[in-house]
């Protein structure tokens, strides 16, 4: 059975290119594309996709309500983020929407074959950039307190939302 893909992205040129390689692809089958968030939300309600690829800076919304809204409509599904925002906010906000991969559009072309790959093995595909930094980040808010201490009544050091992408990672 193919895994079913369908992509939101506004850059017209790297819609073609991720279709191709869709399509270019055994094992792959393209449900649909949108090319902003209206659009997108639309596909999200009348395709039910193993797995999204949204775009963050779509023109008309962001693409964080987006994967939202793939979660919520789709709880089984994959969302991955294919975006140049490698930020912290980005990555942060994405993870805590509930996107299971965050790809950097500079990535090579063969990484959305792996993305797939790896998505239907369990793990969670990361940039290597991106994955770098959610490991500074969670060393920083580890670092600011001793080991043995606990942390702040009533916050965690890391999410449940941020250990559950460590396991992912560590997977990979």
């Amino acid at each position: 059975m193919p895994t079913t893909i369908a992509i939101i992205e506004d850059n017209l040129e790297f819609l073609r290119h991720f279709s191709a390689v869709v399509d270019a692809s055994d094992g792959l089958r393209l449900l649909g594309v949108a090319g902003n968030g209206r659009d997108g939300m639309a596909l999200i309600e009348r395709e039910r996709a193993d797995l999204y690829l949204i775009d963050l800076g779509l023109p008309d919304m962001d693409g964080v309500e987006l994967i939202r809204h793939a979660q919520r409509r789709h709880p089984d599904c994959d969302v991955v983020v294919v975006t140049v925002f490698g930020d912290d906010a980005h990555v942060m906000a994405s993870i805590e929407a509930g996107a299971t991969g965050y790809l950097l559009k500079d990535s090579a072309p063969a990484a959305l074959l792996d993305c797939v790959r790896v998505l239907r093995e369990g793990g969670a595909p990361v940039s290597p950039v991106i994955a770098r930094k959610i490991l500074q980040r969670l060393g920083k808010s580890g670092a600011a307190a001793p080991a043995a201490a606990p942390p702040p009544a009533g916050r965690a050091l890391v999410t449940e939302r941020e250990v559950e992408m460590l396991r992912a990672l560590a997977k990979a």
